[in-house]
């Protein structure tokens, strides 16, 4: 029998989520839940699924649940499908403040239940290409840019976009943060829309972070520097280098281009093989927890 998943949230995030879902064999997509009634059914009837205004009309007998709804939602929402007994996909960040975090993560142990955050760059080709060259970073850079959208306006950029960088950053860094020095601004709207950002932790490594969506171009990278190595990943094409030199001071280049980048369809794939009790996620409840508890103290240290 397939999987019957839900998704709640029409945006633009919760339509990519649908399309990639429906396109799964061993998932059956239950309904799409939206306040917005003219989207969901919209989105609805392109796939043939039911439509329901409120998430909490969604039938109870599901194996798992998409949420990719406003960020203010995600807890009341993520709660609700835990304490039914569904596994849960969310969107990040994974909630507003690390309390509400800390309780999903509570109830998803409790009830064995899989808990997958959805910071999709763990699952880029490219990145995942260098990680076995990793060893001991002494300086990380980050940079994520695009042009303002009008999306995410809830949120601010730190939330946003840096989300995925400081995942990341905490995936290779390996310890604590200990000084945080940023800086942001707000153009369009109340929010920051730039943020730049320096962490230093406590085993010495140092990144610089940046992220702006008031940009004129796209950009989403990030640099690792070593003693011995630097690696550069170009998480938008998908394209990674890393230059090693060795004990007679040779450096060697080795390259890597993906030739197909489909992360969403990656980390749903794992969500279902993790309701299936095949695997646990890679990017775990406890994994947002840390971005976001980052996140929030590089919104406090901004001047």
């Amino acid at each position: 029998m397939p999987l019957r998943v839900a998704v709640v949230g029409a945006g633009h995030m919760g339509r990519i989520h649908l399309q990639k879902l429906a396109a799964l064999k061993e998932v059956e997509v239950v309904g799409v839940a939206d306040t917005d009634k003219k989207v969901a059914a919209e989105v609805s009837g392109n796939y043939g699924v039911s439509f329901f205004a409120d998430y909490r009309d969604i039938p109870e007998d599901l194996d798992g649940v998409v949420i990719a709804s406003p960020t203010e939602t995600h807890f009341d929402i993520a709660r609700a499908f835990l304490k039914k007994g569904a596994n849960v996909f969310i969107e990040k960040p994974i909630a507003t403040t690390a309390e509400q975090a800390t309780e999903i993560i509570r109830l998803a142990r409790e009830r064995n239940l899989a808990l997958q955050v959805g910071h999709l760059e763990r699952f880029n080709p490219a990145y995942r290409s260098i990680l076995s060259h990793i060893k001991s970073p002494v300086f990380i850079e980050t940079r994520r840019t695009s042009n303002f959208t009008g999306r995410s306006t809830d949120i601010d950029v730190v939330l946003d976009l840096m989300i995925h960088d400081i995942d990341l950053v905490l995936s290779v860094a390996g310890k604590e943060a200990k000084n945080i020095h940023s800086q942001g601004i707000s153009f369009v709207a109340d929010k920051y829309d730039m943020v730049n950002t320096t962490v230093e932790f406590t085993n010495g490594c140092t990144a610089s972070l940046f992220a702006s969506r008031i940009s004129t171009k796209k950009e989403r990278s990030m640099s690792i520097f070593e003693k011995d190595r630097h690696i550069f990943v170009d998480l938008l094409t998908g394209k990674s280098t890393c230059n090693i030199k060795n004990r007679d001071g040779v450096i060697e280049t080795l390259e890597y281009v993906s030739e197909s980048m489909d992360s969403v369809m990656d980390e749903l794939s794992e969500f279902i093989c993790s309701i299936k009790g095949e695997k646990t996620p890679s990017v775990r409840g406890e994994d947002g927890l840390k971005a976001l508890l980052l996140a929030n103290r590089i919104k406090e240290r901004i001047a």
